[in-house]
């Protein structure tokens, strides 16, 4: 393909070079440049691409699209766009041949509950004979291969890629958690969506969003990426999803006035009964937030045609979501759960569920990412110590900020609730050995903050770390201690 071919559709300004010269990849990142290269020049958050474009040169590219005409190599072939990142995102579709269109898209977004939403919904269509990529958190599902995932919602270079991936492996469908960077960010700009759910809005974010109202009316753009025949669900029980469902006329699942009625049977320590619409399903999640979870994947999965009684018995052999409740289990006489809560809101969830089940002490051990949304801090460790017997505040993933100080502010919130009464331990690893070995039988341990997640981050150190290792190893170690 030309740059004349590429830039077809894109608006901008030819500045110098060859429009006829061939494009043979493209490329965001300067280290990923090969001789033929398209390179996008995108602001990002810590490095401007605009600096790279000398590396770019020399690394053989022969197309530069910029924002700005500074630092521009005489060399290279140039084009002016008021976007990069749009740019980016057109660019990206053009040059794989669109896959998106020809999938039908599945969108899910809000705070806590993206993930097992996603997961959900791809079993069910999954059962029902779809075939169904995945875009998520944990992992991109290509169809032939499954990838483990670099962010929620990739860059739309390696997003166009995939769905090309997916056709390439004849997926018709594709669930996509759709995080709210990469709404701002253009990252999913100019698709269209045949199926949208919103699950919630909790303090997240905020030390790139500014405030909850921005965050939201980020969130709030998906809505507006809709086909005109699209299933659009949002959970009615929180209050952004009722502003959303009046304002697009969305349909909405949830226990109060829904459209989907939804009313919670039993609460068990290893599966859960609700109804949805009349039609009573039980699942091998647990919690009243997998409810919610579970009744936004079948009310979009019956919307795309998947009868009730399918979704029923599917739902029924639902595979764990990797790093949400997920329970480990080495024998010991007490429950230990790893989960991905890292929201004030989704751990008051999280520890309302276990607190429902578990007869004897509720544990937990916990800690905040670094270069993250302070804000909610102090709120997690509030929670923390108005629900747990037992806290622990340790490192989750520092990054560059002072790992005492993100505790000290946790505890700020510790000590609204309770006159000190728990433990700090910088390392992670001794912290949930030390909850481990205070549990007692009839005990539940709570490790929360990472889930899924393989490594820490500290000081742009990336060390292998995973809580369900950990806790295996320890347990193991401990044999019937207790």
């Amino acid at each position: 393909m030309t740059a004349r071919e590429l830039l077809a559709d894109l608006p901008h300004r030819w500045l110098q070079g060859n429009p006829d010269v061939t494009c043979e990849t493209v490329a965001y990142d300067s280290r990923q440049i090969t001789p033929g290269a398209v390179f996008i020049a995108i602001r990002g958050t810590r490095v401007d691409g605009h600096q790279f474009l000398e590396t770019a040169d020399a690394a053989g590219a022969v197309l530069a699209i910029v924002e700005e005409v500074g630092n521009l190599p005489t060399s290279i072939g140039a084009a002016l766009v008021p976007d990069a990142r749009m740019a980016l995102a057109k660019l990206a579709a053009r040059f794989y041949g669109y896959p998106a269109r020809k999938l039908r898209l599945i969108g899910i977004t809000g705070t806590n509950g993206k993930t097992s939403v996603a997961y959900l919904l791809r079993h069910l269509l999954s059962a029902a004979g779809r075939s169904c990529g995945l875009i998520g958190t944990i992992e991109y599902d290509l169809g032939d291969r499954v990838v483990p995932a670099a962010r929620t919602t990739p860059e739309a270079l390696e997003l166009h890629q995939s769905f090309a991936a997916m056709r390439r492996s004849a997926c018709d469908l594709c669930v996509m958690e759709i995080s709210s960077h990469a709404l701002a960010q253009q990252r999913v700009a100019g698709l269209e969506f045949a199926a949208t759910a919103f699950t919630n809005l909790t303090q997240d974010h905020l030390d790139y969003h500014g405030d909850m109202e921005s965050y939201f009316a980020t969130k709030r753009q998906l809505f507006t990426m809709s086909a005109d025949d699209a299933v659009q669900c949002v959970n009615g029980d929180d209050l952004f999803g009722r502003r959303l469902a009046n304002e697009f006329g969305l349909q909405t699942v949830g226990e109060k006035n829904a459209t989907y009625p939804v009313t919670v049977r039993e609460l068990r320590q290893a599966s859960t009964v609700f109804a949805m619409n009349g039609k009573e399903y039980t699942m091998p999640l647990i919690g009243r937030h997998n409810v919610a979870n579970a009744s936004l994947a079948l009310a979009l999965a019956q919307g795309m045609g998947v009868g009730a009684t399918a979704c029923a018995q599917a739902l029924a052999q639902a595979p764990a979501v990797p790093g949400r409740l997920e329970p480990v289990d080495c024998g010991q006489p007490f429950a230990v759960y790893v989960d991905y809560a890292h929201t004030d809101d989704a751990l008051r969830q999280v520890l309302r569920t276990l607190r429902e089940i578990t007869p004897g002490k509720l544990h937990v051990v916990f800690g905040c990412g670094g270069n993250r949304d302070s804000g909610k801090r102090a709120k997690m460790g509030a929670v923390a110590a108005e629900l747990a017997d037992f806290v622990c505040l340790t490192t989750d993933n520092p990054r560059r900020e002072s790992p005492e100080t993100i505790i000290s502010q946790i505890a700020e919130g510790c000590a609204t609730v309770r006159d000190g009464g728990w433990q700090e331990e910088l390392d992670r690893e001794r912290a949930i050995d030390e909850t481990l070995r205070t549990a007692r039988a009839g005990d539940t341990v709570l490790i929360a903050g990472k889930g899924h997640e393989t490594y820490q981050e500290i000081n742009d150190t990336i060390q292998h770390f995973d809580d369900r290792e950990t806790a295996r190893a320890i347990l193991n170690a401990m044999g019937n201690a207790h």
